[in-house]
């Protein structure tokens, strides 16, 4: 498998690992001219498996031994993950002209921190 294709299989399942705990539940009866809007979150979940990637990458480059690489790997998207979920509900029940606009500071914080950890573990590698 060439790195290319590892980064990619580690993005998708990454990405697919932090959807799941990140769990939106709308549910909307009897209303009208409703929309719907979640894509900042989308985008930003996925802004923030790139960047778990890249730490999981750097990772297993700078750390010569393949099985201590990946259960520190392991460990940060654990750790990432118990840090990470959330839950939300919304009902929408007979109303008209609704527009549900859904966003997440939690995960900005989330990618802000990341990145912090992104930069001093390529500082401390030698590679900024």
């Amino acid at each position: 498998m060439s790195f290319h294709e590892k980064a990619e299989a580690l993005y998708t399942e990454t990405f697919e690992e932090i959807s799941r705990d990140y769990e939106q539940l709308i549910e909307i009866v009897d209303s009208e001219h409703v929309t719907v809007n979640t894509t900042n979150i989308t985008a930003a979940l996925s802004l923030q498996a790139i960047v778990i990637t890249i730490i999981m990458l750097a990772v297993q480059l700078a750390i010569e031994d393949p099985e201590t690489a990946a259960l520190i790997s392991e460990q940060i998207l654990v750790v990432h993950k118990l840090q990470n979920r959330k839950k939300t509900v919304i009902q929408v029940i007979g109303s008209k002209n609704i527009v549900i606009t859904l966003s997440s500071v939690e995960i900005a914080v989330s990618i802000q921190i990341l990145t912090d950890v992104l930069i001093a573990l390529l500082t401390e590698l030698d590679i900024l």
